[in-house]
């Protein structure tokens, strides 16, 4: 099917029919996923930023491959409610990491890594509910 062109006035001149495509030169993957249900708010929070991050940049590999961003959000229960009264759905997760890279295969190294095994996957075991629930991957 063709797309049909909406009689649009644009604003920005970037976003134009005739403009290129707004090309970002970077691979965003994001990763949900929920705490365990027995670890409180607080010290998912506190691990997750603090020691998940730590030792994700602290990761040989993740200067290496030139990790260009690495981002941690974290969903509160009164954001989540939030979402809830201004009557949207809100994503079943508590969190949310990203990772951009140039390329797939730079995601690849830092992710076979020696120390990604060593230390991410096992510390994920003190705060994140991966085993049961998963985590859900997002990439483009």
């Amino acid at each position: 099917m063709v797309h049909d062109k909406v009689n649009h006035t644009f604003s920005d001149s970037r976003f134009k029919w005739d403009a290129g495509e707004n090309y970002q030169p970077c691979i965003k993957l994001s990763f949900f996923f929920r705490k365990l249900h027995n670890v409180d708010d607080d010290h998912f929070q506190m691990h997750y930023n603090h020691v998940h991050a730590d030792l994700t940049v602290a990761a040989k590999q993740f200067n290496l491959v030139k990790i260009q961003r690495y981002v941690q959000t974290y969903q509160t229960p009164q954001m989540k409610e939030k979402i809830k009264a201004a009557g949207m759905e809100v994503l079943d997760y508590d969190a949310c990491s990203q990772i951009w890279v140039k390329e797939w295969e730079d995601w690849e190294r830092f992710s076979t890594s020696p120390e990604y095994a060593a230390a991410l996957l096992p510390d994920a075991d003190h705060f994140m509910d991966y085993k049961s629930s998963g985590i859900k991957v997002f990439a483009g």
